[in-house]
């Protein structure tokens, strides 16, 4: 294990749009005992509690993209950038892919509904690496290649599993993500069903169990990543008046309350994987060989049911989540992301949920700065300097993509 590192920074003031925060003693910088697995974790780097913001990283908004005169959305979904700026954003309504160029001007459209080349049942997802765009159907468990030149359709890949059934965990396991290491290499998601029903409303149900398998691109799955993760579902009664709307009319809703597997890809293909209950981060290469992980000492911010219910995003998870047990504590962070410096971005859960505590770290888990980002403006990408969030309008709930230049 190696020696906790003692890093000797500066507290910095963060100025974001009209957000301003400051360095103060919070929740994940009191202190915190060290738990007793870590001893268990090979090439481990432990930071100390407390640890201060070296930098400032100021944020302005550039531009935004979405509909236009050109395009109308169906449904804005997933989103990535190229290394010039350009925003490939997807329609899940129509199947279809929307690019822009980088000054917010409508350049094209591919993709479609449909079974044949280049169509889409669901998706299609894009992913940008090494200027090649890959776009995922998921539906399908199928991706397709094309060049960021012309974009024409240059590779098709299947992925479905071809060996699923040399693994006893996996028999009754389905896919349902993939991540893109390389043009060679993915990740996937398979999660495992136990097929069980809730006797009452409120019942609180871990049956589902999610693994990550690495697999090649000759759709043979090679090797976990994780452990065989639960995913907890809350069970319940919608109100009688109740109207589903939009990805909300899904049967089966997970409010983001209990802890999570989280897992992200860096553009030179290092895996990242984590826990969403602790800042317990591990990092992988492009096989799936475990390589090293970082630890940040945080304390975890306890749950009422008040907070957990006044939380969710609509009336009817809210209402949900009312009528179930609640964990002790909220989870350390919610999301996960790699950008394209060899930086880490950790979305921590703080006192006001209205916000996320963003923690920027270097890839040896150094913390760089510390700033707090509006929830529902939530950050998805970070390229070329920038960072792209997705913001709703509150009036007519359409979504656009918003780049900020990051400032430090």
């Amino acid at each position: 294990m190696s020696k906790p590192g003692f890093i000797v920074t500066f507290c910095s003031i963060l100025v974001i749009t009209t957000i301003l925060t400051s360095c103060t003693q919070g929740t994940s910088e009191r202190s915190a005992e060290l738990p007793a697995d870590l001893e268990k974790i090979e090439n481990l780097t432990i930071y100390p509690a407390g640890v201060e913001a070296k930098v400032d990283m100021r944020f302005e908004r550039e531009r935004s993209f979405g509909d236009s005169p050109a395009i109308t959305f169906g449904n804005l979904g997933r989103f990535d950038v190229d290394s010039d700026g350009r925003v490939y954003i997807n329609d899940y309504q129509q199947n279809a892919l929307n690019i822009f160029e980088s000054d917010g001007r409508y350049l094209t459209t591919i993709g479609g509904s449909g079974n044949g080349p280049g169509e889409y049942t669901f998706g299609p997802f894009p992913v940008l690496k090494s200027d090649q765009l890959f776009l995922i159907d998921g539906m399908k468990a199928r991706v397709n290649l094309h060049s960021t030149d012309d974009f024409e359709l240059t590779q098709t890949i299947s992925l479905n599993p071809t060996n699923k059934g040399s693994y006893e965990e996996l028999a009754d396991a389905q896919m349902n993500q993939i991540l893109i290491v390389n043009e060679e290499r993915f990740l996937v998601r398979m999660t495992r069903f136990i097929r069980t029903l809730a006797d009452k409303a409120g019942e609180l149900k871990d049956d589902r169990l999610i693994f990550f398998y690495t697999m090649g691109d000759d759709a043979r799955l090679i090797k976990p990543i994780t452990e065989p993760v639960p995913m907890y579902e809350i069970t319940g009664e919608a109100p009688e008046d109740f109207q589903p709307q939009g990805p909300f009319s899904r049967a089966s809703p997970r409010p983001q309350i209990f802890t999570k597997p989280i897992v992200t890809v860096s553009d030179d293909g290092s895996i990242y994987s984590a826990l969403s209950d602790r800042l317990l981060i591990k990092k992988y290469n492009t096989n799936g060989d475990y390589l090293s992980a970082i630890y940040h000492p945080f304390i975890n911010l306890q749950m009422t049911k008040e907070d957990a219910v006044s939380s969710q995003g609509t009336p009817f998870l809210a209402d949900l989540v009312s009528q179930n047990e609640v964990p002790d504590n909220w989870s350390a962070m919610d999301d996960l992301l790699a950008d394209d410096e060899g930086r880490l971005w950790v979305a921590t859960i703080v006192e006001d949920l209205s916000v996320y505590e963003w923690w920027v770290l270097e890839d040896s888990g150094e913390l760089i700065t510390k700033f707090k980002w509006p929830r529902d403006e939530p950050i998805e990408v970070i390229k070329n300097g920038k960072i792209y969030t997705r913001e709703t309008d509150e009036d007519t709930g359409l979504q656009r993509v918003v780049r900020y230049g990051i400032g430090m």
